[in-house]
């Protein structure tokens, strides 16, 4: 019997060199079952012939640098446009790399720039003809001819990525030393060919590898990188590093129509993800999802007729993968790891489709930013677990996982013990769910937005996040409107729609309660979205004939037809933007008789003041701050309607959210059994294994009393984030 064989486990656990007795030691402790290898680190031989699970970190793309070295021509590309030049003559000199990484990029030699770059005038937004500008290559510049004074001028180029983001990151933050790791584009025949054929290579010299977990398949997100190679735009779900000439003469053959190089840098707004999405933006999208797709399933082929399991790590690349499209089951993949810090990240990983294993790696990761003298890394990883904790009540989870040094995570033992009990609360966890899912309330709750169900459970940056310094700039903290981790742990079935989706298809009859959150104008409030009858229409009916509107921040936001809210007849409110002051705002009178009155605690926060006055008589003002309206109801027809300013996370926010959702499905009638009013506590009943459980999200000592499904009072008092479990027959 191996010297670590166990009774089975649930944690798949980092190794190092060096560190073997340490990860035995561990092995037992967290409860592992698995172990792997991460960036920088490799898997001893006396590990990789134990008895265990033995995941294999496989990034294709960066595998062969030799390779990459000698073949400069399938590099990843991508359009950057130059920053904006004002002409103070006829003639304007423009060098493009200006303001970028002159170690990330070099401007791309293989491809003719009176081809595929653009020369545009931003003041006019005209494109130059090509006969009016030239290259010079031995200063690497653009001259501009005929130019207008003092008007801006931009070239839009093909950059050739010649240092990996990846490895850029690691060597700038980690300190890694070593050569700079370049990317393949698997788009090119011949480098596709070449990455499957050293893929087999591979598969043959890792006999004991049981899972082949691919950090990615074909293309990185989004990180632009600045002269001081520091970042200065990301988006993790961006499509601007899949481009290439090739990739652009067969979308053309595809869609029959020809992209543009506006239609990638977007006027410098590279089509974030917080925009709506053009149409030639998301057919190109569509052309990437079907090559990655194509080459990941025949990666995965390969790896299953070696004898292998195969994982995909939904962090660095999921670009063209899309793990809640259809397309994404088309790969085969075994198992879906996701990097996972909070609620929100949490249902991402859970709430895709297919038969899927479900794995969390867990942050903080064991490198040296976060595992160094004077830091203390329990206290981030129990700010990530308390939330963590709230939406696995929601969503069943299968395994966890950490990654990284483990010789610098050994050097903090409290963190070694902080994990040891977070890795036995998850085995209660499993043996008292089974891996079921909780009751719900009755009714589902649908997010709207312009992406829909691609992006569920996607954070939505608000425009307060800019003006808000985190701890850790690269660890996301979102601030102001934050409803979704709010959401991820509240007993409702949530789901993601479109704007499409009701144009197209209409309101599914199981939709009880529409939620439309975020600023105006951008993909999570719907922008443009609202600029249609039908839409307006469908919304207005749903909630007329019994369904429920909750709006957050600048729902149905369009300045149109002498309305701001374009759905304020519903909410019964309008938003101040200066076109309507002189119209004379009612007054505001706070009511305490409504049902949303009597759940308030008085510790809600309401984030900033929302500039929103009331518009009807018959609207309910439950929360003001001052004239600025922060919490209202309305009946509209049958149906209900509720405003907030916004919502922050915070548990007294995500409780009141929860009587809010009550209140939208018309349940706040009757009695809702194993639902917490504690805003520190959580509470779910699992049906099918006749079990209960209560967390304690705060370091304080909580009580709650709850109402079990047979209708008897349960009363609990919890320690300091005690999970408590109980049997509920």
């Amino acid at each position: 019997m191996s010297k670590i064989d166990q009774p089975k486990g649930h944690m798949t656990l980092p190794v190092e060199v060096g560190q073997e007795e340490v990860v035995l030691d561990l092995y037992k402790k967290w409860q592992a079952d698995a172990l792997r290898d991460s960036d920088g680190t490799s898997m001893p031989d006396s590990l990789a012939e134990q008895d265990s699970d033995i995941y294999s970190v496989m990034c294709l793309v960066r595998a062969d640098q030799k390779y990459a070295y000698d073949n400069p021509q399938y590099l990843h590309r991508k359009y950057l446009m130059s920053f904006p030049v004002t002409a103070m003559c006829e003639t304007v000199s423009i060098s493009p790399l200006d303001g970028y990484s002159k170690d990330k990029y070099e401007l791309d030699d293989d491809s003719d720039p009176k081809q595929w770059w653009e020369v545009r005038n931003r003041t006019t937004n005209q494109v130059i003809n090509v006969e009016h500008w030239d290259v010079c290559a031995e200063t690497n510049t653009v001259q501009v001819y005929q130019a207008v004074p003092y008007h801006e001028y931009t070239v839009t180029f093909l950059a050739r990525q010649v240092w990996d983001s990846v490895s850029m990151y690691n060597a700038l933050t980690n300190d890694w030393d070593g050569p700079r790791i370049r990317s393949l584009d698997p788009y090119h025949p011949e480098c596709r060919s070449h990455l499957l054929n050293h893929f087999q290579t591979w598969l043959d010299e890792h006999p004991n590898t049981t899972v082949v977990r691919f950090t990615t398949f074909a293309f990185l997100f989004v990180i632009d990188t600045g002269e001081k190679n520091q970042d200065i735009y990301r988006d993790w779900t961006g499509y601007g590093e899949t481009v290439s000439p090739r990739a652009l003469d067969d979308f053309e053959k595809r869609f029959g129509y020809r992209l543009t190089p506006e239609d990638f840098v977007d006027a410098g707004y590279y089509n974030g993800t917080y925009k709506v999405p053009s149409q030639r933006y998301k057919d190109w999208m569509t052309f990437v999802q079907e090559f990655v797709v194509s080459f990941a399933a025949e990666l995965v082929s390969m790896a299953h007729k070696a004898g292998k399991r195969t994982a995909m790590f939904q962090g660095d690349h999921w670009i063209g993968t899309e793990p809640f499209l259809e397309s994404y089951q088309q790969i085969g993949l075994d198992i879906n790891i996701g990097a996972v810090e909070d609620g929100v990240a949490l249902r991402r990983l859970t709430d895709s489709g297919g038969d899927q294993v479900r794995e969390a790696r867990f942050y903080p990761y064991f490198f040296p930013d976060v595992f160094r003298e004077g830091n203390d890394p329990v206290v981030e990883s129990m700010s990530n677990w308390t939330k963590i904790r709230r939406a696995m009540l929601q969503k069943p989870l299968d395994r966890i996982g950490y990654g990284g040094y483990l010789s610098l995570a050994n050097k903090f033992p409290h963190f070694i013990d902080h994990v040891t009990e977070v890795s036995q609360q998850f085995g209660d966890y499993l043996q008292h769910t089974q891996r079921t899912e909780s009751q719900k309330v009755a009714g589902k709750v649908a997010v709207l937005s312009a992406w829909g169900k691609a992006r569920s459970w996607l954070q939505n940056q608000a425009r307060d996040q800019r003006f808000y310094v985190p701890p850790r700039p690269d660890v996301m903290e979102l601030v102001g409107n934050n409803l979704l981790e709010c959401l991820s742990g509240l007993p409702f079935e949530v789901e993601f729609i479109s704007f499409d989706d009701i144009v197209e298809n209409g309101i599914d009859d199981d939709i009880k309660i529409i939620i439309n959150s975020g600023d105006a104008n951008s993909a999570w409030s719907g922008g443009e979205c609202w600029d249609n009858p039908d839409v307006l229409v469908a919304i207005r009916q749903f909630v007329a004939q019994g369904g429920g509107l909750l709006g957050v921040s600048d729902p149905s936001a369009l300045q149109k037809n002498g309305r701001y809210f374009q759905l304020g007849d519903v909410f019964g409110l309008e938003k101040e933007t200066s076109l309507t002051m002189g119209r004379v705002a009612m007054p505001v009178s706070v009511t305490g008789e409504h049902y949303l009155s009597q759940c308030l605690t008085g510790k809600e926060d309401f984030g900033n003041l929302s500039y929103v006055y009331p518009q009807a008589d018959d609207l309910n003002v439950i929360v003001a701050q001052g004239q600025h309206l922060a919490l209202t109801a309305k009946e509209y027809g049958e149906g209900r309607s509720v405003y907030l300013g916004n919502l922050p996370f915070t548990t007294e926010n995500a409780r009141l959210l929860q009587n809010i959702l009550i209140w939208l499905g018309a349940n706040d009638g009757q009695s809702q059994s194993w639902l917490s009013s504690n805003p520190e506590v959580d509470v779910a009943f699992y049906p099918d294994t006749s079990m209960a459980t209560a967390v304690n999200f705060s370091s304080e000592p909580q009580k709650v009393t709850v109402i079990d499904h047979k209708g008897h009072e349960v009363s609990l008092s919890l320690e300091s984030y005690e999970w408590r479990w109980l049997s509920a027959e």
